[in-house]
Order: C-alpha cells, then sequence, then structure tokens
C-alpha cells in the first residue's frame, strides 16, 4: 500500500474514533448483531451505529460471523424448518466460544422447496469475490453416504442446478463447475480445517476460482464457472449449510443425520487478499453431544457393478480450448508435440458409444493428476458447457511428460447406473 493511502487511512480512523467509540460501546450493550461489516449497498441494510464495528471491516469484509454473540447476524436469510436446523453451539468452536452449528435429518420437512439446512446470503453486487470458513465434521454424526451433499453453493436462478458448489460424495469433497466435477480428496473429519475460496464469477476466460484447504491451493480453474447474468440469471448468492435433495419428499440414502460445524465465516469484496480471509482462532474442543439416536454402523460402499451397458469410451480427442476446434486422435502411447500442433490450452474429449449417455469418469495420472467426471456431452476432461465451448483447466499449457488417461462411461449422471466399458491410453506431451 502506498504511503499516502495509509496517511489517509490513519486519518480518516483518528478524525473519526469517536464515533467508532460511541458504535462499539452501543454494539456491546445492545448485543443486537455480530458479523454485519461494511455498511454497503450489498447488505441492503441501512447504517445503523449498533453494528458491530472494526477497523478491518471497514476495509475488505463485507461479512463475518463468529457465532459468538446472542444472536446470528440477519445478513444471511435462514432457511431451517426444525427448532435444531441452525444454532449457536458451545459444543465446539474455531475461535471464540461458540460456532454456527446446522443439523439436517432425513425426516425434516422442506424449506424452500429441499431438505435443507442453510443461510442463504443476498446477492453479490460484484462479480469478483472471496468466502471463507473453518468447518468441524464431526463423524460420527456426518457418516458416509454414497449419495452427495451440498455443503456450499452459489445460486443464479432460472431453475439451472448451480453452476459453482461445493458437495461431498461417498467420504470425499468434490467441487462441480458447470457440471464438471472434481474430487480434492477425502472429507476431513473431527478436527478443525480452514476452506477459502477466491471467485472472479463469470461466464468468460476472465473466470477464475482458486481454494485452499488448511493453507494449501487444492484447485485452479480459469475461465468459465457461472451462468450469464441477465434476464434468467441474477448475481450469484451464496448458500451454506447443508443442502440434501435425495431427502426431498419420501427420498432416503444411506444415513439419517447430518451435522456441519461453521466458525469464522467471512466474505471479502474485490479488494479482499488472502490474509483477510484467513479464519483466525485455532481452538478444538471436543463435541458434548450425543450422537444421534439409533447409532448407524456406517456403512459398507456398494462396489461398482461389474455387468457392463453396452455402453462403451471408443476414443480420444485432443481439443484446442483456445479455438474450440479438434485437433487429432490420440492414440495409445502417442507422443504430443505442442509446439508442432501450435496449442497451448487443451482438453480432452471422450468420444463414446452411443454420443450420449449419463456420466462419463475422467481419471488422470502423471505430473498433472486429476479425477473428475461429465455428465453433458461432450464428455471433457476439464469440462465444458455442453455446447462445445471447452476449459482448459491447469492445462495451458500442460506440464510436460508422460500420462495415463482412463475414461470409465455410466448409464445415469452423476456415476450413478450400470458401468460400461472403459478405455485407458498412455500418451506423452512434448514441447
Amino acid at each position: 500500500m502506498k504511503t499516502s493511502k495509509m496517511r489517509k487511512t490513519g486519518n480518516f480512523f483518528r478524525k473519526n474514533q469517536r464515533v467508532l467509540a460511541v458504535s462499539l460501546l452501543l454494539a456491546s450493550i445492545y448485543s443486537c448483531k455480530k458479523g454485519v461489516m461494511e455498511p454497503s449497498a450489498e447488505n441492503n441494510m441501512v447504517e445503523d451505529t449498533t453494528l458491530s464495528v472494526s477497523t478491518r471491516a471497514i476495509g475488505n469484509l463485507i461479512y463475518n460471523e463468529t457465532a459468538d454473540l446472542s444472536s446470528f447476524s440477519t445478513y444471511p436469510k435462514q432457511h431451517v424448518a426444525t427448532s435444531y436446523g441452525l444454532t449457536a453451539s458451545t459444543a465446539q468452536y474455531y475461535n471464540g466460544t461458540k460456532s454456527v452449528r446446522f443439523e439436517l435429518r432425513d425426516t425434516d420437512p422442506e424449506v424452500q422447496s429441499g431438505t435443507r439446512a442453510e443461510f442463504s446470503y443476498p446477492d453479490a453486487t460484484n462479480m469478483h469475490r472471496w468466502y471463507s470458513y473453518a468447518l468441524y465434521v464431526p463423524s460420527a454424526q456426518f457418516q458416509y453416504d454414497s449419495d452427495d451433499d451440498v455443503i456450499t453453493q452459489f445460486h443464479q436462478g432460472g431453475g439451472a442446478t448451480p453452476a459453482l458448489c461445493l458437495r461431498v460424495r461417498r467420504d470425499h469433497l468434490w467441487i462441480r463447475v458447470l457440471g464438471t466435477w472434481t474430487d480434492l480428496g477425502p472429507f476431513l473429519k473431527d478436527k478443525w480445517h480452514t476452506y477459502i475460496l477466491h471467485a472472479k464469477h463469470s461466464s468468460g476466460s476472465d473466470g477464475l476460482l482458486e481454494f485452499w484447504i488448511d493453507g494449501v491451493k487444492v484447485f485452479t480453474k480459469s475461465g468459465a464457472n457461472a451462468y450469464t447474468v441477465g434476464s434468467t440469471y441474477h448475481m450469484p448468492n451464496m448458500k451454506l449449510g447443508i443442502y440434501k435433495s435425495n431427502w426431498n419428499g419420501s427420498g432416503t440414502t444411506d444415513t439419517k443425520i447430518r451435522v456441519l460445524y461453521f466458525d469464522d465465516i467471512k466474505i471479502g469484496n474485490e479488494n479482499a487478499t488472502y490474509n483477510d480471509m484467513v479464519p483466525s482462532g485455532g481452538t478444538t474442543t471436543t463435541p458434548t453431544e450425543p450422537a444421534p439416536t439409533p447409532t448407524e454402523p456406517t456403512p459398507t460402499p456398494t462396489p461398482t457393478s461389474p455387468t457392463t451397458s453396452g455402453q462403451s469410451v471408443v476414443s480420444f480427442t485432443l481439443v484446442n480450448s483456445a479455438t474450440e476446434k479438434d485437433v487429432i486422435t490420440i492414440t495409445d502411447g502417442q507422443t504430443i508435440s505442442l509446439s508442432a500442433l501450435g496449442i497451448t490450452k487443451c482438453n480432452i474429449r471422450a468420444n463414446t458409444n452411443p454420443a450420449t449417455l449419463g456420466s462419463v469418469k475422467f481419471e488422470l495420472s502423471g505430473l498433472q493428476s486429476k479425477t473428475s467426471y461429465d455428465n453433458k456431452a461432450p464428455y471433457a476432461l476439464h469440462g465444458d458447457d455442453g455446447n462445445g465451448n471447452y476449459y482448459y483447466g491447469n492445462w495451458n499449457p500442460p506440464a510436460l511428460g508422460t500420462y495415463t488417461l482412463k475414461a470409465t462411461p455410466y448409464t445415469d449422471d452423476d456415476l450413478k447406473g450400470t458401468v460400461g466399458t472403459a478405455k485407458t491410453i498412455t500418451f506423452t506431451i512434448k514441447n
């Protein structure tokens, strides 16, 4: 930061020190809010001197919920159908004395047309945002399930599945971007972990996603990650908590209960930095709440059916993501020269028989390993928008070296139904 700007900031706080002191005093007396930070158009509220105030909040944080005051911030709406669905818990916390506890059961009534316990935030006023929180997952109350749970999603309306969301399935954490799922590894339980997401929401090539867990970057994606804002789709709004669509109506799955604890939930504006968003604290306590009744045994994962569907992956095509055009059919053992082909942004399409089926799982090993799946043709390793607009992920260009790629077809979306005949190839990428 430039010296002149620092002087202006210092002058601002010195000139307004008395106002801030009064605001903080009133906040401590009334305890009516915790977490609505920067007065702005985005929070859709008149500035109120009883709001909690901090110098950091006046900077780059739009919102910060620590659950430590007498009630939750009203900045997000509460989408819960039960008294236990959303509570402030003293049994587990990351900092302070409390955390936000979400609980969902398969018998809960639906709210907002779904089985959910969530915070729902206002639409963003800028497509560039930061999001973070600390998360604790109790293994006794969040057991293995072959069906998925949504724990963070960004809605844009239009009756469409959110373009961007974090999901848990089969005890793994997944990020789904425009229909393409990427496995981020095991869903970590029984210990607090910090999640930070940097998003430049966009339907074009200027989009960017960066995701860190415990300070380690686990996902980066350039390119489209949102629907085009207009008459059909609005600016993204985040929902945080638990949504389980397979419990809608009379639906059941492997489990009957889901519990998650969130703490130090933050939303940063377009000027925020990684350091602004890091959850602060780190206190871990042992939950005193009882396990669900009745206690369920951990289900044994259902093995993939050995019966094939007659569907198959028949070949792979290298695609130039900059031009959206096919380059070559990749054969087993082939060496691909990027300079000879004149490409840098790459994707690989799996060609199937029939051309349209349920979903295709991709398993890439090599210098840039990746596991993902695509629910809509064309089926692509790094995803696409379903209209032949291919993304390239971190292949801009891909790291040079030898790779093995396996693609497996399924009859239904989300790798469900009957498995078909997979195809595996090994190839080398050179300059």
